[in-house]
């Protein structure tokens, strides 16, 4: 049966580019260390370890590729350790660059078997907690510059590979659209110059999303609705897409009065859109502004529009409620308020006292709150009430108006189905598996996110379409029907546009990157050489088994790589922080771009010496096989239609 399958994979392999002979070459030599590369056979990753193998190749160093199941594989990286090298992608799930829970040696993975007793790592775990509590933004950058740095240059504990982009179709005739900000963010700046074919109205947008599910932003946990809601509601701070905080949002300015007490200042002249009743509206009622208005809980206080102003009451109301355990499952993360409320002089300006440990008498310093403030506003007069109740946030701050059930009244019931906020759109009507429609608001008050100058909505109406599927939306684009597409799953159709002057093909880059993961326990690249300095004259800060971590990097060519298994389209990233983190993420960070005589280098530095490899013919006769190809055949075994294609690929280029 074996033999079969062997037979039949090596046919394959013949049609996609005669690799039989190839394979078949006998690489003789000693290899200065073994190790093993351990990885599950997902998409290209046993692309990877076959271009990975082949490199350590070239500098003695033999590569023994082992493809497991998932689920055997996640127990390698979380529970036996029983790997050399492995590749692991990392998805960053906030725009704070805090990584203490991946690269902490108290990190609940312990991927790499970092320890304080390593050189450098006491230093980085002194920094990633220091990190957590440097609350002046400017230092905090600073900081974790020099962390990546130290991670990079005295620990390595990765190689950092790619980080996917993902790309964005849109019609030529739209213009001021930058995919890597929201669509709400981008709204002000954009608007049509012509039509396009299958266009009939250059004040409208239309785009194509899932059903959303909730309209109250406490409560949402999809994307759809996320996108529905900013385009309802402000945040009350803008976050620019790489991470940094921006005075051009519904927040201004701030002043820091200690290590723990801010003072937020929100602009004037901001109301609340009118409270429109919009449940039973469909496309054939009448114009929105003869909706009904809806009456808040306290108060009984309706908006129209002009009559009540956004103040500090609604953001402390908003960062109160998202704190009380009663109503957001998520509460836990806005733990960090020890006490807020509104400035006694300013109505519009409010204080908060950030503490990172509530469970301690004294307040910790805390940072990462920064990324919690980018919340949808909320109305004070709407969803808050005058119960006298007492209850708490998370943090253990009191508060009134929260009470245990309130998410049951008929204002709540409604705010989930007929939102309304201060934001640059009004929700029209929304048909269930088919269309929401929103229309720009005339309240809204004209400040664009990206750099805060004076902007106003050419784009009078958004129209966002129940198209779940991506085929359909792609053909639905192509047909005029939509002006925005995600075209990252569709690679020839996406080059096509690429070169078609119809479409703009917009990128940005997922939040997403994938490295090569070192196990410091082990051997030659770790254990006890972790703490065996070299003494080679220049070299002497760094450690044996860091010297060796370093030879494996510069030896690996990630261009190559990137070339023949992604078309040179992946980024390829030199840090531990995810690039999409531009604010935070360190350019000139040492890099370890493939250069073989640095390889080498830091290998002799090591005390290490290159065998000469010597490449033999291997004829019909010669049927020993060497263990260099046996590995690269295992993986063979486990590659799937497109990778054997990449395969293909870099058996040419490697002369395997």
């Amino acid at each position: 049966m074996k033999i079969r399958i062997v037979l039949a994979l090596l046919t394959i392999l013949f049609f996609f580019g005669g690799v039989i002979d190839v394979i078949s070459a006998d690489q003789v030599y000693e290899p200065i260390a073994e190790l093993t590369l351990k990885d599950h056979g997902g998409g290209v990753r046993p692309a990877y370890d076959v271009f990975i193998a082949q490199y350590l190749a070239e500098i003695g160093i033999k590569v023994n590729i082992v493809i497991v199941e998932w689920i055997i594989f996640c127990e390698i990286i979380t529970e036996t350790y029983d790997f050399d090298l492995t590749i692991v992608s990392l998805t960053s799930v906030t725009r704070d660059p805090d990584l203490s829970s991946i690269y902490s040696v108290n990190d609940s993975l312990n991927l790499f078997g970092l320890k304080t007793s390593i050189p450098y790592v006491q230093e980085s775990e002194d920094m990633l907690k220091e990190g957590v509590e440097i609350t002046n933004i400017a230092e905090r950058q600073n900081h974790y510059y020099k962390w990546q740095q130290l991670m990079m240059d005295k620990i390595i504990p990765i190689l950092p590979l790619y980080s996917p982009r993902l790309y964005v179709a849109s019609w030529s005739t739209l213009t001021g659209y930058n995919c890597r900000w929201s669509l709400t963010d981008n709204l002000p700046y954009m608007e049509f110059t012509d039509y396009h074919e299958g266009q009939s109205d250059t004040t409208e947008l239309v785009v194509a999303n899932s059903n959303w599910k909730e309209m109250n932003p406490i409560l949402y946990d999809d994307s759809a609705s996320q996108e529905t809601i900013s385009l309802i509601s402000e945040p009350l701070l803008a976050i620019s897409p790489g991470g940094e905080p921006f005075k051009t949002g519904i927040i201004y300015d701030w002043e820091q009065i200690n290590e723990s007490h801010y003072q937020f200042f929100m602009r004037d002249s901001i109301h609340w859109n009118p409270s429109y009743n919009v449940t039973e509206r469909d496309s054939e009622s009448i114009s929105l502004d003869q909706a009904p208005l809806m009456q808040g809980l306290k108060n009984n206080d309706v908006s129209n529009g002009t009559n009540l102003q956004v103040t500090s009451k609604d953001a402390v109301f908003t960062l109160l409620a998202n704190a009380n355990p009663l109503i957001n499952k998520n509460a836990d993360n806005f733990a960090w308020i020890n006490d807020i409320w509104v400035d006694s002089i300013d109505p519009l300006s409010f204080h908060v006292i950030i503490d990172g440990d509530p469970s301690t008498a004294e307040l910790d310093l805390y940072a990462p709150f920064w990324h919690n403030l980018d919340l949808a506003l909320l109305p004070d007069f709407f969803l808050n009430s005058s119960d006298a109740t007492i209850t708490y946030s998370s943090g253990g701050k009191d508060m009134k108006g929260i009470y245990g059930g309130i998410n049951l009244t008929a204002q709540w019931q409604t705010y989930s189905i007929s939102a309304f906020g201060c934001g640059k759109y009004m929700l029209d009507y929304s048909v269930n598996d088919s269309v929401t429609v929103l229309r720009a608001s005339p309240y809204w008050f004209g400040k664009g996110t990206m750099d805060g100058t004076p902007q106003d909505l050419d784009i009078e109406t958004v129209r966002i379409r129940v198209i779940p599927d991506l085929h359909q939306a792609l053909e639905e684009f192509k047909l005029g029907k939509l002006d925005i597409c995600t075209v990252t799953a569709f690679i020839s159709e996406r080059k096509e546009m690429q070169n078609d002057p119809l479409f703009i093909v917009n990128t940005k880059l997922s939040n997403s990157m994938t490295f090569i993961a070192f196990n410091l326990r082990r051997p030659f690249i770790g254990g006890e050489d972790n703490n065996v300095f070299l003494t080679t004259l220049s070299k002497t800060d760094y450690t044996k088994a860091c010297a060796v971590r370093k030879a494996i990097c510069y030896a690996i060519n990630r261009d190559e790589m990137n070339l023949v298994i992604h078309d040179g389209e992946f980024l390829t990233v030199h840090s531990p922080i995810n690039p999409m983190q531009t604010f935070w993420y360190y350019h000139d960070i040492t890099k370890h771009r493939y250069h073989i005589s640095d390889s080498k280098e830091w290998l002799e530095a090591a005390g290490y010496t290159i065998p000469t490899i010597i490449t033999t013919e291997t004829t019909p006769e010669k049927t020993e096989t060497t263990s260099s190809t046996i590995s690269t055949i295992s993986v063979i075994f486990s590659l799937v239609p497109p990778t054997l294609l990449c395969l293909a690929k870099i058996l040419r280029r490697r002369k395997i």
